[in-house]
């Protein structure tokens, strides 16, 4: 078995990202970690046809739930398609690849050279991601969107009543999450299974998969906790990476501490694979807004600064 493995579980719509990530694993990937990709049964072909010539495993992410008799599969494909990969991701472990998981979306990018000392502390044992999330808390207090402190503690507090613990609210996220197949068993062992659940109960009672391994690693302690911070920079919104454009901030600035760079799939569109359901005209329009929207920002941004 592996000390760790990457590991991606994605789609059609992000294919184009996709292979984005499978290109920066080719460059930075210095000691040669194995790289897997989990698919509908469907995009399997199509992501063998684009990802010829990458050393990576593409499967049919049925595979993964075979190893798990609790799951209600026809539950599991009607529920939307988020949460679904939650359970995918969460469930990957049980295939016994791997002691350790690096999980990328596919809107992750590397930026620098990487080894397995970069997630690992020692023999198989895994860094673990734990902040405050003050990095999105307050870009969005300044900038919004609004609310957005209220969904991190209601995408957190839950969890953490579930499991019986209080005090600070902790981060564990966000993309690429390192986690410990005994922390994901630990968690089954203490908490699923004593209450007749699955894991796609947990995420229907409250979807954060990263928060259900951070609570259930700090609860039950299935693996010494050594903190790092985020791994990635993850722009959440596009307002950040405008931002830090006008400051100067740039992809050999951020490898400085970062492995690699989130852009965000839910704003930039334009990575997404296939014909768009919206109008040429719909098209147009929503791209002149975006640049609008883009010089108005560091305008005021720039304004700011005197």
């Amino acid at each position: 078995m592996n000390n760790i493995v990457l590991y991606s579980c994605t789609f059609r719509k992000d294919l184009k990202r996709t292979v984005k990530l499978a290109e920066s694993i080719r460059k930075h990937n210095k000691s040669n970690i194995p790289f897997y990709i989990s698919v509908p049964p469907e995009d399997v072909e199509l992501f063998k046809e684009h990802l010829q010539g990458f050393d990576v495993i593409i499967f049919d992410e049925r595979d993964i739930f075979k190893m798990n008799p609790k799951l209600d599969i026809d539950t599991l494909y009607s529920i939307r398609g988020g949460l679904r990969q939650q359970v995918i991701k969460s469930e990957f472990w049980r295939l016994g690849i791997a002691e350790n998981y690096l999980v990328l979306d596919s809107d992750c990018i590397f930026i620098r050279d990487f080894d397995e000392r970069d997630f690992l502390f020692q023999d198989d044992i895994p860094y673990s991601v734990i902040h405050e999330g003050r990095d999105v808390l307050q870009a969005t207090e300044r900038f919004g969107p609004k609310k957005i402190r209220q969904h991190f503690l209601a995408d957190r507090e839950p969890i953490k009543a579930a499991l019986g613990r209080k005090g600070v609210t902790y981060d564990f996220g966000y993309a690429p999450f390192l986690w410990s197949k005994k922390v994901w068993q630990s968690l089954d062992t203490h908490y699923l299974t004593p209450n007749g659940m699955n894991f796609l109960d947990a995420v229907l009672l409250c979807g954060s998969e990263f928060t259900w391994y951070g609570e259930s690693l700090i609860q039950f302690r299935a693996i010494p906790i050594y903190p790092r911070e985020q791994l990635f920079k993850h722009y959440h919104y596009e307002h950040q990476l405008w931002a830090d454009q006008v400051l100067g901030y740039r992809e050999n600035i951020l490898a400085h501490d970062y492995l690699g760079v989130v852009y965000q799939s839910n704003w930039e569109s334009w990575g997404d694979f296939g014909p768009s359901s919206k109008s040429v005209p719909s098209l147009v329009w929503r791209s002149i807004k975006r640049v609008l929207k883009k010089v108005q920002f560091k305008l005021s941004l720039l304004h700011g600064f005197f």
